[in-house]
C-alpha cells in the first residue's frame, strides 16, 4: 500500500520507490531504500513526518504516495 494509506505509529517495511528515475535516485539519497523500517510520526493537512534510518524526515503527499510499503517483509510489488 502507499504510504499515504499507512497508520500513524505503526512500523513498516518500504517495499518500493516508485516514480522516474529522478524521483527514485532523490528518495535513496533520503534514505528511502526497499527493506528498510519506516513509521509515520504525523501527518497534518498534506504532510507527513516520518521516521526513517534513525532520522525525522518531511514529505508531502506527492512524495509519501510513491513509497510503497507493508507490515511485513519482503513481498512483490509492481508501481
Amino acid at each position: 500500500m502507499p504510504l499515504t494509506l499507512a497508520e500513524d505509529g505503526v512500523q513498516y517495511f518500504i517495499q518500493k520507490v516508485c516514480g522516474n528515475e529522478q524521483r527514485r535516485f532523490h528518495m535513496e539519497a533520503m534514505g528511502f531504500v526497499e527493506g528498510t523500517t519506516i513509521r509515520i510520526l504525523s501527518r497534518f493537512s498534506e504532510y507527513f513526518i516520518v521516521i526513517v534510518k534513525g532520522s525525522k524526515v518531511g514529505l508531502d503527499k506527492e512524495m509519501a504516495k510513491h513509497i510503497i510499503v507493508s507490515t511485513e517483509g519482503r513481498e512483490a510489488i509492481s508501481c
